[in-house]
């Protein structure tokens, strides 16, 4: 009886444990949910360390095309950070497939992808229940770790078609001693141990090569359940073409399910007499590492359906996080994007996605355009702000502006550069090979224009130089067609070129010993001069400024320095 009431109570325990856990793993997925419901119109705090960033990348190195985003220009700008504030992604899947995405500018929309995405994306933003839906799938496909997909996928690789042959002749082996031990009792039983020996041996070296590749199977597995979700889901009409497509590739994986049960158990480790007399089982008889080099010569054979599945859910994992991006500007702009070398480039009411309480500016250009100003007047931000649209204007279709419109770009930067240590390269080497690069990228076949930022024209070297090397520079640009935004100090180029370039400014206002930015983009050269009258509020004697201001008044009347 005591026995009895004893089994009871433990299957009472088991039993609880077992409807708590349920209830906690209900609750929790109620709950993000919410925040999910409630995260929509807001940005997310995401801190990416640069660990986390190189994993996040190695997708795309697996991808990198010609006329990508190259990483000169990718720095520049800061588009870790634009990445980071525009990821609303829920699985390692979405965040490796967005951040390809945005170093992946479309070239045209000949195959209407664009068209296709802009209305995938305005689905997922109109119907909540689908997106959240959609969403929680997603995150229960969740992250591979450490490593991206792409590594898991080339580690696979590496170890190639594995035969079963020898497990097969260990299975034989022990077989047929067993059967010896009814032919002869004195040599069957050694006979079993002898085979016993051996299979656990070659047992063990298999199982330590196939454990750490075990992951990769749990990530797939994970991404064809998460596909057979997507799939059960009552979209409507706009996304069936999507639907049909992924349910095409995962059928594909119908065997790979079957044999992976066991396989996905294989580092796992409950301690229960069950499991302990499996695991003996599996050792005498490898029928975990069969099923393991099964599922691996099914990932080998199916190595680019795998890679379509990967981008079939990161794709939809993208779209809604560009969405969520969307919601959260406070304004945005589908981008009206035009093929050929034709038209002008205007942005309207255009500002920056990583500034809180942006200033906002329009131009409408034909032509490139060389700004001056102070510092901290806001050159640098406009440059940054106008290159980053174009670029999500290729990308994800969404502009942080209320009006976009322009060709199909091919993008440059040179902007935040430094010496290169390593190499032993000075800042003016390093500068003149990332325009160089730009000059080769101009001189290259393309239907489409470049666009190119210039910070600073060759500031690593000394004024005459530099004003007479960006002269011809920036003149032969504007010979070969590129919309080149160029921010000097040197006023000279601003009449050298203005043959070739639109003229545009920055200033500010000295007041009350303070200083105020419009940062309001103006039309023509900067006049004002303000610089000596900075170091007079800073705190700089007047000793100082006052013969500053006199040499820089003499050089300005005479064009000649008084020491």
């Amino acid at each position: 009886m005591e026995m009895l009431i004893l089994i009871i109570l433990l299957f009472a325990v088991f039993l609880y444990v077992m409807i708590r856990g349920a209830v906690e793993e209900k609750n929790r997925k109620i709950k993000y949910r919410r925040q999910l419901r409630e995260l929509y119109g807001s940005f997310r705090n995401n801190n990416y360390s640069p660990d986390d960033i190189d994993r996040i990348s190695r997708y795309y190195r697996h991808r990198q095309q010609k006329n990508d985003i190259d990483d000169i220009t990718w720095n520049d700008l800061g588009m870790d950070a634009i990445f980071a504030r525009g990821n609303f992604t829920q699985s390692s899947s979405g965040e490796e497939y967005l951040y390809d995405m945005m170093r992946h500018p479309k070239a045209g929309d000949e195959d209407g992808k664009l068209a296709e995405m802009e209305t995938h994306i305005c689905y997922m933003m109109e119907h909540e229940e689908d997106r959240l839906e959609t969403m929680m799938r997603l995150n229960a496909l969740g992250y591979t770790g450490r490593y991206s997909l792409s590594d898991y996928m080339d580690y696979l690789g590496e170890l190639g078609v594995r035969s079963n042959k020898v497990h097969y002749g260990c299975i034989i082996l022990l077989l047929v001693s067993i059967a010896f031990v009814f032919v002869s009792t004195s040599l069957g039983v050694p006979l079993v141990i002898a085979a016993s020996c051996i299979n656990i041996v070659i047992y063990m070296k298999e199982k330590g090569v196939a454990a750490p590749y075990v992951t990769t199977f749990s990530y797939i597995m994970r991404m064809i359940h998460c596909a057979d979700d997507i799939i059960k889901l009552n979209y409507r009409s706009e996304m069936q073409e999507y639907v049909t497509n992924l349910k095409k590739k995962k059928d594909r994986f119908r065997d790979f399910e079957k044999n992976s049960g066991m396989v996905l158990k294989m580092n796992a480790a409950t301690g229960s007499i069950g499991e302990l007399l499996f695991d003996y089982i599996k050792m005498l008889t490898h029928i975990d590492i069969i099923r393991f080099n099964k599922m691996l010569n099914i990932v080998q054979k199916n190595r680019r359906e795998i890679s379509e599945l990967v981008e079939d859910i990161g794709y939809i994992d993208a779209v809604i996080s560009i969405g969520y991006f969307r919601a959260a500007l406070p304004y945005y702009c589908v981008p009206q994007l035009k093929s050929g070398r034709c038209g002008r480039f205007v942005i309207t009411e255009g500002f920056h996605p990583c500034i809180d309480n942006p200033v906002a500016n329009s131009f409408s250009q034909s032509r490139g355009m060389i700004i001056t100003g102070s510092n901290a007047s806001g050159k640098s931000t406009f440059l940054k702000m106008t290159a980053v649209n174009a670029i999500l204007a290729q990308t994800i279709h969404t502009c942080a502006a209320k009006a976009y419109a322009g060709n199909y770009f091919r993008i440059y930067s040179s902007m935040a550069l430094r010496d290169n240590l390593d190499n032993g390269e000075s800042y003016y080497i390093v500068e003149i090979k990332a325009l160089k690069r730009i000059m080769d990228a101009a001189a290259a076949d393309s239907c489409n224009p470049l666009l190119c930022f210039v910070d600073e024209v060759l500031r690593g070297t000394n004024t005459v130089e530099r004003i007479a090397a960006s002269a011809q520079i920036l003149e032969k640009l504007s010979e070969k067609g590129i919309y080149c935004f160029a921010a000097t100090h040197d006023i000279e180029l601003t009449h050298l070129l203005e043959r070739y370039y639109d003229n545009c400014h920055f200033e500010e206002e000295v007041k009350d010993g303070d200083v105020l930015f419009s940062y309001r983009l103006l039309g023509g050269r900067a006049h004002t001069r303000n610089a000596i009258k900075l170091l007079e509020i800073i705190g700089f004697s007047r000793d100082i400024i006052r013969k500053a201001d006199d040499m820089a008044g003499e050089f300005l009347r005479n064009g000649e320095w008084q020491g």
